[in-house]
């Protein structure tokens, strides 16, 4: 055996499957399962097959970092079908100089401060609107549609201007076709859930282009405004924004009634870190409209925000890479031309980085015990520069659940009854339920 031989890194343990399919009907079947089983089973970096090509899963601290970050990981060409299909000329499935210039117009609209606190106002009467028939009625029958429906309605007053509720159900229909792509065979069969899938996907197309035409004419402050600006200003395409803002009002309302649902459930389950997170409200935002300043100062909050995006598995994956030459990472040779994927979910229950990962612990977050975090550990929307593949998202969605949980805490108190709270198998896992909650007017103690 040669010198060389004996010294080469052996590859990642982990199973190819079948020929050709891998392990596709198991990712397929339960994408989240499938990251936390083999990690179980083999470690934080494996290998698999799947969609006919030979991958790496990277998570660990170090490992995931160096996916985000390595410019030997290419984004692109490694997607699978439906992926491509969903996400069709967005920035998502490219990368290089024209990924990082197409991204700053994004985070332009999405991710600058101003820009957030520019749709304050809508956010906040949208979530009112929400949340006013709970309360009057003492309790919520289906939060998780109350809420799926309040971020379609957040997507007409963001992106097409169209703030009636028939299109806000028709985007709320739509979106949740796009999502089922994710969770069955890509088969294009009219009638199916891949068919249903697609054929939403090109009515959400005739959607945007129709708002994009009409915002080209002026007198909009929104999202796609303020994208159409970015763009002049930086010599991008005004038609390239297409794809970018199919990908932003899909990945948006996942974005924001996920968490929100999310928050419902843990803090009603908590009712000691409701009470401290309405110790702060009370003390910074007490009533009228919620501003960004006070948003800032609402340290307790944005730590429940992070840790419900730690503790649950909203995202199991990244999208795919590809591995531009052979490199190492933690030990294992990881060959040129294999697909790359981030286990992101999986990575935040590392209990190195986060002690005993299945409680639910907003002082995670502290300040000081934040900053202490290495690179590639709290990866909720990825890791890495804002304009490379990071998630433009992440500001907006933290500001949306402390805007939410203002808005409760000012008024209500609530509990969880007994339902079925098991996490669904969906892109999304949320309660099977839908999650129903009692709620109560607040009444301060007296003294």
């Amino acid at each position: 055996m040669a010198a060389s031989d004996k010294n080469q890194k052996p590859l990642p343990p982990g199973r190819f499957g079948l020929p050709w399919l891998g392990e596709t009907f198991a990712i397929i079947r339960n994408n989240h399962a499938f990251y936390k089983d083999r990690l179980a089973e083999y470690g934080p970096i494996f290998k698999t097959r799947l969609f006919g090509n030979s991958f790496v899963i990277f998570s660990g601290h170090e490992a995931f970092h160096v996916f985000a970050t390595d410019p030997r990981i290419v984004r692109g060409d490694a997607d699978p079908i439906s992926a491509e299909q969903i996400f069709l000329d967005s920035l998502a499935l490219i990368d290089g100089v024209e990924h990082h210039t197409r991204k700053s117009v994004m985070l332009r609209a999405v991710g600058y401060r101003s820009a957030i606190a520019s749709y304050l106002p809508t956010m906040q009467e949208l979530l009112e609107r929400t949340i006013q028939p709970w309360l009057e009625a003492g309790a919520g029958a289906n939060l998780r549609a109350d809420l799926q429906r309040f971020a379609a309605r957040l997507t007409g007053a963001l992106y097409t201007g169209d703030r009636s509720e028939e299109h806000a159900a028709e985007m709320d229909a739509n979106l949740a076709n796009m999502r089922d792509a994710f969770m069955t065979l890509p088969l294009p069969i009219p009638g199916t859930k891949y068919g249903k899938a697609i054929a939403s996907r090109k009515r959400i197309d005739e959607i945007v282009q129709a708002s994009l035409q009409r915002h080209l004419a002026g007198g909009y402050d929104d999202i796609v405004s303020r994208m159409i600006v970015a763009a002049t200003e930086a010599d991008v395409p005004i038609e390239s924004l297409h794809g970018d803002i199919r990908h932003l009002i899909f990945a948006g309302q996942g974005g924001f009634f996920v968490p929100l649902t999310l928050t419902t459930l843990i803090v009603g389950q908590h009712p000691e870190i409701m009470e401290r997170a309405r110790a702060e409200v009370l003390a910074v935002s007490p009533d009228g409209p919620v501003t960004m300043e006070q948003i800032e100062r609402m340290e307790y909050l944005e730590q429940i925000s992070k840790e419900v995006r730690r503790y649950f598995a909203m995202n199991s994956a990244t999208f795919f890479g590809r591995v531009q030459e052979d490199m190492e990472v933690g030990g294992y040779r990881i060959p040129k031309g294999w697909g790359a994927i981030g286990g992101i979910h999986i990575n935040m229950r590392n209990p190195d980085v986060f002690p005993d990962p299945d409680r639910f612990d907003p002082d995670r977050f502290l300040p000081a015990r934040e900053a202490a975090l290495a690179p590639g550990s709290y990866v909720p929307h990825g890791d890495g520069q804002a304009t490379h593949h990071r998630c433009p998202g992440e500001n907006i969605v933290t500001v949306a659940v402390k805007v939410y949980l203002t808005l409760l805490l000012r008024r209500a108190e609530w509990s969880i009854p007994e339902q079925d709270l098991t996490l669904t198998n969906e892109l999304f896992p949320l309660p099977a339920s839908g999650l129903r909650v009692d709620f109560r007017a607040h009444v301060p103690v007296a003294g």
